[in-house]
């Protein structure tokens, strides 16, 4: 029989992910769960339990503790509902599960209906539904389509695990459903290539057999497109689902797997029909020897039943002795010698099978046996126990062995050098961390997903720091966003950084953290730009003061607040209101997204000066007020941040006024009287002069003389030059 593996088959990156999150809390004594199956694969949920991580359904039956997000994602109100219990999330949402709630979410904000291709009651369709709100129309059969209304904005995405033709006939129907439709085919690449790849197998094959979670959707699709191109293709959960009779007679078996189906499954399947194919032969070998022996011994008989002149009881010696040779010769086959007997065979095995071939340049599987503070001594099921120095166990100098393992604990190491005579083996658990370190760093590339880094030493332009085993550089710029004066600070600092440049084969690794922090002051400022509405009030820090305004930081952008909208009061410069780093509440008046702008007001936030004004001001008042600006037809005078009031030029002084800069300057205090207040208009009218008492005209006690000599030198004196003031008075 021969036995054909799918080329793309197994575990796909996003439940590879979430596997080793969960192993990161398996036997952690810790109350560890998982919100909903970790992936839909029984065996491996069973295997997690007893590793002490529960499955739960809901937030609401537990108190507390440490809950893994599935590769299936969740909905956003699920991590408010953690933080509410005091439960720390995990989050293994696959990355590309991950893009398609982000994908939902802008054009859900954008105004578009949103549309889902898949299967409703699927965890990840559910999880995504949640960032659009549940508002999505989800589908998954073409006439399903067919039936929905028309939108003026369509946003079409497809579950991960669908088929590439659902897809291609689904955009058919919804091409002719809106005005304008963005569709994003998130068919995870992975899923696509595993399709493929199974149904070209199925085609050259006698039987196909699926692993996979009966559950599983990506499994159930690889069946369905199997069973299309072999009819006898088989869904098993695990080797003891295999369908023996069926496969006995088949030349040809194809194996394909569901993403959700670990190695250690498939493996196992494998494996049981290798037996089962090797029985086979041996019973083939067996029925051969019993046919061959009847041969020969009927050609004996025959021989000598026809020997002439002699019956059966008179057979010959030599025909005696020829049968009694061939009947030996037979048997011998089949008669095991002594040196192996059946028993003697299982004995060598069972004790092959306690020893472990050890070679140098081999990854083995050990249990550490004692942990010292300078190396760790592990029991690989050789002859000697192996030795792991310190320095083979990390490249971090600052971690000990107790920091790295426990006693007890199962690790894989590698043979670095056998020492027969002295009985010892040399082994290195850093070469094999480093390995699989290696896949991690180039995944986080090629992701662009962050990992934590330690800090380890300043040295000249940056800093060397370590990541998942393995040595790499910082740049001074890379640290930060802005400048960074003292490097040394960071020091023995973990921090979550991006991997910008990657190459294994110079063994060259940058880490940047201005990276993202950039990225995600993008994300929020993108977020703010989005969400916020004029009328909203938002609290900043003041980050720069110009001339003609200040800007604020509200949360990764900056908005700015002009000078006009820093006071209900005149000011001559923003640094009289605010300063540098101070946080203040402001109140939005309008957004740019597409410009990135964001104007903003801090007066608004404070109760306008004119409210109940008729409160504070009445006709008659007497009040204290500054002079602020002077005109050609009075001056206006402050009573009080933003309320001004005007003083006529004719209310200056009894006397007549020319010019209000004849007798006022500016900044100077006065005494003023209220004569009107008009809330509406925002208008005061004041009195300088009704603040001081009325001058009174004093007249000559003298009589004029009644008679008087009038001349062209002295003319006649007339009433308007007696009375001329009166009248002015009056005016």
């Amino acid at each position: 029989m021969k036995i054909i593996l799918a080329e793309h088959s197994g575990t796909c990156f996003g439940v590879k992910k979430a596997l080793e999150v969960a192993e990161r809390f398996a036997d952690s004594n810790l109350n560890v769960y998982t919100l909903g199956p970790l992936i839909h694969n029984k065996q491996v949920v069973e295997r997690l339990d007893k590793k002490g991580i529960r499955v739960i359904d809901t937030l609401d039956s537990i108190e507390g503790g440490t809950v893994i997000i599935r590769s299936h994602g969740v909905p956003p109100e699920i991590h408010g509902q953690a933080a509410g219990k005091v439960v720390e999330l995990v989050d293994a949402t696959c990355p590309f599960v991950r893009k398609i709630q982000e994908k939902v979410k802008e054009y859900y904000g954008k105004g578009y209906q949103i549309i889902i291709i898949g299967d409703a009651g699927h965890p990840e369709v559910k999880g995504v539904n949640g960032w659009c709100n549940y508002s999505a129309i989800i589908l998954d059969k073409p006439e399903d389509a067919e039936k929905i209304g028309y939108f003026e904005k369509l946003c079409v995405v497809a579950q991960t695990t669908i088929t590439s033709g659902l897809w291609e006939e689904m955009k058919s129907v919804l091409e002719k459903k809106g005005d304008e439709i963005k569709f994003f085919n998130t068919i995870c690449s992975a899923t696509s290539m595993r399709q493929q790849a199974a149904v070209e197998l199925a085609g050259k094959v006698d039987v196909m057999l699926v692993i996979g979670g009966l559950h599983s959707s990506n499994t159930q699709k690889l069946y369905k497109l199997c069973k299309e191109n072999c009819k006898n293709t088989y869904h098993i959960e695990t080797a003891d689902d295999l369908p023996l009779e069926n496969i006995k007679g088949a030349e040809s078996v194809g194996i394909t797997a569901g993403a959700s189906t670990p190695d250690w499954i498939i493996k196992e399947v494998i494996d049981k029909m290798t037996e089962m194919d090797k029985m086979k032969q041996q019973e083939t070998n067996e029925q051969t020897s019993e046919e061959q022996m009847l041969e020969q011994a009927q050609g004996v008989e025959e021989t000598t039943g026809s020997l002439e002149g002699n019956g059966p009881e008179e057979a010959t010696a030599e025909g005696v002795a020829a049968e009694d040779a061939a009947v030996e010769e037979a048997s011998a086959e089949e008669k095991p010698s002594e040196e192996e007997t059946p028993e003697k065979d299982t004995t060598m095995k069972e004790i092959e099978n306690t020893l472990v071939t050890v070679r140098v340049g081999k990854v083995v599987k050990g249990q550490v046996i004692q942990v010292g503070e300078n190396d760790v001594i592990v029991n690989i099921g050789y002859k000697a126990d192996g030795i792991i120095p310190r320095d083979e166990l990390n490249n971090d100098p600052t971690l000990k062995p107790s920091d790295l393992v426990k006693e007890g604990e199962e690790i894989e190491v590698f043979v670095k050098k056998i020492d027969e005579k002295e009985g010892s083996v040399l082994l290195s658990k850093k070469k094999v961390d480093i390995e699989k370190a290696w896949k991690v760093l180039k995944e986080k590339h090629q992701t662009g997903e962050p990992l934590n880094v330690k800090v380890l030493e300043e040295v000249k332009g940056g800093l060397i720091a370590i990541a998942e085993g393995i040595r790499g550089f910082i740049p001074a710029s890379h640290i930060d966003i802005g400048y960074v004066e003292v490097l040394q600070d960071f020091v023995g600092q973990e921090l979550p950084m991006k991997v910008i440049e990657f190459n294994r084969s110079k063994g060259k690794v940058i880490f940047s953290r201005k990276a993202l922090l950039e990225e995600q002051k993008e994300k929020k400022k993108k977020e703010i730009l989005e969400n916020l509405k004029a009328g909203d009030r938002i609290e900043g820090e003041v980050k720069r003061i110009t001339d003609f305004g200040a800007f604020v930081d509200v949360g990764g952008i900056d908005g700015l607040v002009h000078i006009s909208e820093m006071s209900w009061s005149r000011i001559d410069h923003p640094s009289e209101v605010l300063e540098t780093g101070q946080r203040v509440e402001v109140e939005v008046l309008g957004v740019e997204p597409e410009n990135e702008r964001i104007s903003l007001s801090l007066k608004k936030t404070k109760p306008h000066p004119w409210d109940n004004i008729q409160e504070r001001y009445k006709a008659g008042d007497i009040v204290t007020g500054k002079v602020v600006r002077l005109v050609d037809f009075g001056a206006f005078v402050e009573l009080e941040p933003g309320v001004e009031g005007l003083v006529h030029v004719s209310q200056i002084a009894y006397t007549h006024v020319e010019k209000p800069q004849d007798v006022l300057e500016e900044g100077q205090m006065v005494e003023v009287k209220v004569l009107d207040v008009k809330p509406d208009e925002r208008r005061i009218s004041l009195s300088i002069k009704e603040t001081t008492e009325k001058p009174r005209r004093e007249f000559s006690k003298e009589k004029p003389q009644a008679q008087q000599v009038h001349s062209e030198d002295h003319p006649p004196i007339t009433i308007g030059e007696l009375v001329g003031d009166i009248f002015k008075e009056e005016e």
